[in-house]
């Protein structure tokens, strides 16, 4: 399947979970060009892109992508501004930085998409179980450095959501430098592997969260808080608890979000 008809099958997802939950109001719902920003940037580190400096026009990714041309506008203003692409006036705009060769990165074409709920949930089910016991190894094997750099994510992650932004890439390095922690490089393949997956699931559930509330937010930004306090104990069945109550949790407040009147911590 191709990244363009992975694209349309991820915003029909975000439509029914919307409507599941009796919100369908255009607050909640993540913007087009975030969700484009995000095949753009897969393609860029994994797919065509990767291998063409210079990106297709704003026709040709309206047209490749079925959106209109101000919300290509608007994503290629985001990969720009986060120095992804840059611009030549007259002539497009081109990749900053390139993935890595074809030799070693992850052959994600062979990972299935993401096309209706079900597979949302066997995702979650996934995670549940890869980065618990992540979390358990990096809390065993973590060194001083490798916490160090958890810290330094974590305290990235904190200032995205504090200044209002959605925070995938953050997120993601968050989850990607515990991997790493682990000292197992299978982790990290897999996380890697699978990153057009997890941006989508972690931008799917910012942008539910967003409409909510700073201090929801900030609630959210807890769980990972309690999972680094417990990688830095080297508390391996802590870290393991408090990383699945954290992806259970995301997977709740995506399917559920936050219900009135609810003193539940787990939105």
């Amino acid at each position: 399947m191709s990244i363009c008809s992975t694209g349309l099958a991820r915003r029909a997802i975000h439509t029914e979970i919307a409507g599941e939950r009796g919100d369908m109001s255009g607050t909640s719902r993540p913007k087009l060009s975030d969700i484009l920003y995000n095949d753009i940037l897969s393609q860029i580190k994994f797919g065509d892109f990767r291998e063409q400096p210079r990106l297709p026009s704003e026709m040709e990714l309206s047209q490749r992508f079925n959106v209109s041309r101000p919300i290509v506008r608007e994503a290629l203003g985001r990969l720009r501004s986060e120095g992804l692409i840059h611009s030549r006036r007259g002539s497009g705009s081109f990749v900053t930085h390139v993935a890595e060769p074809a030799a070693t990165r992850p052959e994600v074409e062979t990972v299935a998409p993401l096309e209706s709920i079900d597979d949302l949930r066997k995702f979650y089910e996934f995670r549940l179980a890869i980065e618990g016991e992540a979390a358990y190894l990096a809390a065993i094997n973590a060194t001083d450095a490798t916490i160090r750099t958890i810290k330094a994510e974590l305290d990235a992650l904190d200032f995205a959501v504090q200044t209002g932004q959605v925070g995938v890439n953050q997120d993601f390095g968050f989850h990607m430098s515990i991997a790493t922690a682990s000292g197992n490089r299978f982790f990290e393949s897999s996380l890697l592997a699978l990153r057009p997956h997890l941006d989508f699931l972690i931008d799917l559930a910012r942008s539910f969260s967003l409409s909510i509330s700073a201090e929801h937010l900030r609630m959210v930004q807890e769980e990972h808080a309690v999972v680094y306090e417990a990688i830095a104990a080297r508390n391996g069945v802590e870290a393991r608890d408090r990383m699945r109550r954290h992806i259970s949790n995301a997977e709740q407040r995506v399917f559920f979000g936050t219900r009135p009147g609810s003193t539940s911590r787990r939105f």
